[in-house]
């Protein structure tokens, strides 16, 4: 089997896609109405979104590591188009921080 996509739940697809579309720089793909996707990107596996009725309040249990050659710029640029920061980590071997998106889902941005 190959991996068909990674699928963020919410209750708006639209918006929460147009926001990710926002922060990875890819463009809104396809609009299903019930499903939007992002633009297919070679750096990274289709990314979609899902209407559902509610969404869950509990953190979630996969999430997106995303990978920046300058962790402070980055974040700064994702809390000024409505991310919240979570945590920052500074261990010796690696730096990252974890955001939450509009939606409250989580994903963690890692330093090269």
């Amino acid at each position: 089997m190959k991996i068909h996509a990674v699928t963020i739940d919410t209750t708006n697809p639209q918006k929460l896609a147009a926001w990710w579309s926002k922060t990875l720089g890819l463009a809104i793909g396809n609009d299903y109405g019930q499903i939007v996707q992002l633009a297919p990107s070679p750096d990274l596996p289709l990314i979609q979104f899902q209407k559902i009725e509610e969404v869950p309040t509990q953190r979630n249990r996969v999430h997106l590591d995303l990978r920046t050659p300058d962790l402070d710029h980055e974040s700064q640029h994702l809390l000024s188009i409505g991310a919240t920061l979570v945590k920052r980590y500074e261990l010796p071997q690696i730096r990252y921080a974890t955001f939450l998106d509009p939606d409250g889902n989580t994903f963690d941005i890692v330093s090269d």
